[in-house]
């Protein structure tokens, strides 16, 4: 018997990948929300099912007729702004920005609180710069330091990752935002993980009920005073404030605390005396705000622990 011939080898032809026609109609172009901005509206993602689009075009007009039944000056009351959409990331410049930043704007005391907590955070002078008596704004003078909320600095520095601002304590009017530094705050805290860390005092309690928003609206924190010394609660554990002293100094009249009645429902205190929190924590989002009470007139050595305490929140790994 004669074996049959074998068979020649298959090869396998691939064919060259089509390139996709977006004039087909087949095959659309990434829309806006793949490519990272805000989604303008029905019909833009190719992976929508009819119904979807449906869906949202019906709550689109939802909205817009929920908006029209208030009047003129009840719109646009939540958080109004608009965001900076590019191909900017905090990794890739320039300009670069620093992962921890100090406010030096309206209202620090640059010469007093203000270059105690500089030193105590490990920040420069802009080229080796001294202070003279009366300010340092020659010396701060970097991107280290942030001197508006409503200029070019922060409008890159809030689209950071992982970071930290730190407001000192402020005497006299803080700074009063404008709908576009507030709508930037806002989403720095909400969005991408950073810590707002806001020092003691009335004033500093006021930055915060006027410029800070919430999803819930605005805060009304109620500033109140109470003779320390302040005791540890057991929520300090696993957090970096766990390392701390169990109990904090109140000299004098130096801090100034909130009372805990008027703190959001989701608010967490690590200090406190009485019915007043003098150094708690507000979830924001995937942010948050610390607030610690004391006026850093003097370095008092447990606080000044706490501030660098702190300042490690990002980093710090829980158990």
């Amino acid at each position: 018997a004669v074996a049959p011939p074998a068979e020649a080898p298959k090869v396998r032809v691939h064919a060259s990948p089509r390139k996709p026609s977006y004039s087909s109609g087949v095959v659309k172009a990434p829309c806006r929300a793949q490519r990272g901005y805000p989604r303008n509206g029905p019909g833009e993602c190719d992976d929508e099912s009819a119904d979807e689009t449906e869906a949202y075009r019906r709550m689109q007009e939802a909205r817009d007729n929920l908006n029209m039944a208030y009047p003129t000056w009840a719109l646009g009351m939540s958080v109004p702004g608009r965001g900076a959409f590019s191909l900017w990331r905090y990794k890739r410049g320039p300009p670069y920005v620093k992962r921890l930043v100090m406010f030096a704007g309206t209202g620090v005391d640059q010469v007093g609180s203000g270059t105690l907590v500089r030193r105590a955070l490990g920040l420069k002078t802009a080229f080796g710069r001294s202070c003279d008596l009366r300010s340092c704004d020659h010396a701060w003078d970097d991107n280290q330091y942030l001197k508006t909320f409503d200029g070019t600095h922060f409008r890159f520095f809030y689209r950071n990752v992982d970071s930290m601002l730190v407001v000192p304590p402020l005497f006299g009017a803080g700074p009063i935002l404008t709908q576009e530094g507030v709508y930037r705050l806002h989403h720095y805290m909400h969005d991408k993980c950073n810590t707002l860390v806001v020092l003691g005092g009335v004033a500093n309690i006021l930055f915060i009920n006027a410029n800070v928003a919430d999803n819930d609206g605005g805060f009304d924190l109620a500033s109140d005073w109470v003779s320390g010394p302040y005791e540890a609660q057991p929520s300090i554990v696993n957090t970096p404030f766990e390392a701390l002293a169990v109990t904090l100094p109140g000299p004098g009249t130096t801090v100034t605390g909130v009372k805990i009645a008027s703190l959001p429902h989701n608010a967490v205190s690590y200090y406190e005396a009485g019915d007043v929190s003098v150094l708690f924590e507000i979830p924001t989002g995937r942010g948050r705000l610390l607030y610690l009470g004391y006026d850093f007139s003097e370095p008092v050595t447990p606080w000044m622990h706490a501030l660098v305490a702190a300042t490690k929140w990002n980093d710090f790994v829980k158990h």
